[in-house]
């Protein structure tokens, strides 16, 4: 009554006419049945929000639970077109566009809420307070911006969700439980529109703080050390006050920094140091073969040394008889290396096994039948 009295004029309404009929319109509500006091009514005050481009911020819990009742709505439509029940059909594809709307209002607001705060902190620079303004922009960070990234990222539970939707609403289509095809493409629009949107709105949303964030860091930091600098200034004086964590690189300097002599003596033993004669090789002097490098070329040749005699009916006698000097150990390493070349086909033949005597010890097995591929 006071508003409307300051803001009336001589020739208008009577106040007592124009609180009538704020209440008749429902613009002003009571706050409980049979109360004495009103409120704005939510709609008006949405709309006077939306005029004014103000925002409130939705919380990441309150889209959670947007997610929440798309998963349960997304059950209820898979368990309806299992049955092919049409009206259930209908009711949750209305629910599920209330729903999208409302997502997308919500993240439009709390990104605009994001950027107005953001612009408060580069007008408002000099009439708050570092700590003040840091904690602001931590709160953001924490409380709306990385809990919304972490919720409408590619790999979150809002995809997820949006993907499960989209494929059901694919299925109502194709079972024709839905016939009105503009607003199920509408539909389909809105979901693929709302994920991405929300993504990149969000991820601009850290561009714009991050910087914030670490600048007022550091500023915090600085601002917090030179407050504990004064106190320790206060409380013990000008004579020890900034001493006891410095190194005293001064005296260090001086009791380390070398002297003419000890600086001549080093360049003298550089100068004065008598040259070493250069290595001498031999090269005329023949040293003996590694036994394993003999061992290693032995293997080598083996598949030329057998290739003219194929095919051969059994690789362990032929190879026991032309290297009779081998012992067990390299004659299944040489069998091994000729059964697994590319250019042989080896099979065991289907006989009794034989008994091979090698210089180090006897081998029982079935003869090996080796040809080439060729």
């Amino acid at each position: 009554m006071r508003l409307i009295k300051i803001h009336s004029a001589d020739q208008e309404e009577l106040p007592q006419t124009v609180w009538r009929n704020l209440r008749e319109l429902q613009i002003l509500v009571p706050s409980e049945p049979g109360g004495d006091d009103y409120l704005m009514a939510e709609p008006v005050a949405g709309l006077l929000a939306y005029l004014q481009n103000e925002a409130n911020p939705a919380t990441p819990e309150l889209i959670r639970g947007y997610i929440q009742s798309l998963e349960s709505l997304g059950q209820r439509l898979s368990a309806a077109l299992t049955v092919e029940d049409v009206t259930v059909v209908r009711l949750a594809f209305d629910e599920i566009t209330v729903t999208l709307r409302r997502i997308y209002a919500d993240l439009e607001q709390t990104h605009h809420a994001v950027l107005t705060e953001v612009a408060a902190y580069k007008t408002q620079r000099f009439n708050i307070s570092v700590r003040d303004k840091f904690r602001r922009i931590v709160y953001w960070m924490d409380r709306y911006v990385e809990p919304m990234i972490a919720l409408v990222r590619a790999d979150g539970p809002m995809r997820a969700a949006f993907d499960e939707i989209e494929r059901l609403l694919h299925q109502a289509r194709t079972q024709a439980l839905f016939n009105d095809l503009p607003a199920l493409d509408r539909n389909l629009r809105h979901l693929r529109l709302v994920g991405t949107h929300a993504l990149r709105v969000f991820i601009q949303c850290r561009k714009e703080i991050q910087p914030l964030y670490e600048t007022l860091r550091r500023s915090s930091l600085i601002a917090e050390g030179a407050a504990l600098a004064l106190q320790k200034l206060q409380n013990e004086g000008i004579s020890g006050w900034g001493t006891v964590p410095l190194i005293n690189v001064c005296s260090l300097r001086i009791q380390n920094v070398p002297g003419d002599g000890a600086i001549g003596l080093a360049l003298r033993r550089i100068v004065e140091h008598p040259p070493e004669p250069p290595p001498i090789l031999d090269l005329s002097k023949e040293d003996v073969a590694p036994v394993a490098l003999d061992r290693r070329r032995w293997l080598d040749d083996l598949p030329e040394l057998v290739r003219p005699e194929l095919p051969v009916d059994d690789l362990l006698g032929w190879l026991v008889r032309r290297h009779p000097e081998k012992g067990l150990p390299d004659v299944l390493a040489g069998l091994t290396e000729i059964v697994f070349h590319p250019d042989f086909e080896a099979r065991f033949l289907d006989s009794s096994s034989r008994l091979y005597q090698t210089a180090t010890g006897q081998l029982s097995a079935c003869p090996v039948h080796i040809t080439s591929h060729d």
